[in-house]
């Protein structure tokens, strides 16, 4: 008899998350196809943080406790992650970058043990070694355009990976648990501050692409911002209710859903041992989510509203 475990508001909002984010990584590699990296990072970061502001203003959500935490986290995403990102889709292509993805949950779950003390049960442990292996076959059947070098490309994709796994780890030991609204709205001023140097001195040596990008360059651009906004606030939604080990788990979907939209919408084509390997990635994702949760080891920030798993 098979036993259905419903998953926690949390993990709820982790996976729609990671979902989103596997979207904006094909939309990425679209919107630079008409516009310059640091044209993006612009679009996206300002974007998302004058909506975030406005609307957290608005709803009179917006608390200056605790900004400065949340900005400097934001210079790790969306600062140093979309700029890193930006730069590589723009010399790979979407299923590569979106399958390279599969490296953070290593590094996050790696992370959460070692900082967070967390604990790992034995089905957790399986998930992660299935999930583990079909991103190891992912990555290293980069699978990019014909006749070009993606080597630098993937090497920046995965910096972008290494800093969303060091913000995954801190706002999981800093969250206040909100409802993802204000932290959000921090961490986009956050990320626009520690990416406006590189913006400007990109504009300054080789100018911008704007008025060349067309209706559907900017339609992506946009795009990329309502994904961010919408990944943004699902994630610190869900990050303060789930130990940081299961969240790096669960965004295992994001190399999955970049993969399906690459190849449904821009006609990538993985090889076999690609679609082996996003196959093994979400049996370990299914695996996971089987395994109940139980209570969190006490050092865990917050430990009444979160559960670790059995």
């Amino acid at each position: 008899m098979i036993r259905v475990v419903r998953m926690s508001s949390g993990e709820s909002a982790l996976l729609f998350a990671a979902a989103v984010y596997g979207v904006s990584t094909t939309v990425s590699v679209v919107a630079l196809r008409a516009v310059r990296p640091a044209d993006l990072l612009a679009v996206e970061i300002a974007g998302a943080a004058t909506i975030l502001l406005v609307t957290a203003a608005a709803r009179g959500q917006l608390r200056r406790r605790g900004a400065l935490r949340h900005m400097l986290a934001g210079a790790l995403v969306p600062g140093l992650a979309f700029l890193f990102g930006d730069l590589g889709l723009a010399r790979t292509s979407a299923s590569s970058g979106s399958l390279l993805l599969a490296a953070e949950p290593l590094l996050s779950v790696l992370l959460a043990v070692a900082v967070l003390r967390e604990r790992l049960s034995g089905r957790a442990v399986l998930a992660l070694v299935v999930g583990l292996t079909g991103g190891a076959l992912v990555a290293f059947e980069p699978g990019g355009p014909a006749g070009t070098d993606t080597t630098a490309g993937n090497v920046l994709v995965l910096l972008a990976v290494v800093a969303a796994a060091v913000f995954l780890i801190a706002t999981r030991r800093f969250n206040d648990g909100g409802d993802g609204l204000n932290e959000s709205a921090w961490q986009s001023i956050g990320g626009l501050l520690s990416v406006v140097p590189f913006v400007m001195l990109s504009w300054s040596t080789g100018g911008s692409r704007f008025g060349t990008a067309g209706a559907q360059g900017w339609l992506a651009c946009t795009a990329v911002v309502v994904c961010g906004v919408v990944g943004g606030v699902l994630f610190n939604r869900g990050i303060g209710r789930v130990p940081a080990a299961r969240a790096g788990l669960l965004g295992n979907l994001t190399p999955v859903v970049g993969t399906l939209t690459a190849v449904v919408f821009l006609g990538d084509r993985p090889s076999l041992l690609q679609l082996i390997g996003g196959a093994a990635i979400l049996a370990g994702l299914v695996l996971l989510l089987r395994s109940p949760a139980g209570p969190p080891a006490p050092s865990t920030p917050q430990s009444e509203l979160v559960e670790e798993y059995r």
